[in-house]
């Protein structure tokens, strides 16, 4: 079994410090927990030119959840068409009570997609 070799970083020796009034304070508190860091990283990353991201929101996950869902629903239809000559597609689509479930597997799905689209506007 191979030993993992860890490249540590080089520890951090200097100091910098800087003023902020109470409502600079309060913004980059709050800013530093919309992205889950602590002030003192938030400030270094802004420092630095780096961006740091803001993590999601329970509606953007509860979204992005409903995207996945969304795909994997996209996929089986794929998976149910793929490998099956003209012939048959035509075959499956000339049949009413497919086009039935289709359509409604369809509808759902479009549906889904505006309800998320819904909530990423909001």
């Amino acid at each position: 079994m191979r030993k993992r070799i860890i490249q540590r970083k080089p520890p951090r020796l200097h100091h910098i410090d800087y003023r902020v009034n109470d409502i600079e304070n309060a913004q980059i508190a709050e800013k530093a927990a919309m992205c889950g860091l602590t002030k003192g990283d938030y400030s270094r990353r802004c420092a630095l030119c780096h961006e740091p991201k803001l993590h999601l929101t329970d509606s953007e996950i509860e979204a992005y959840n409903q995207l996945a869902d969304a795909r994997g629903d996209m996929v089986h239809v794929r998976n149910a068409l793929k490998g099956k000559t003209q012939e048959q597609i035509r075959c499956y689509f000339d049949d009413d009570d497919f086009m039935r479930q289709w359509v409604r597997a369809i509808t759902r799905v479009i549906a889904q997609w505006d309800e998320i689209l819904n909530k990423m506007r909001d």
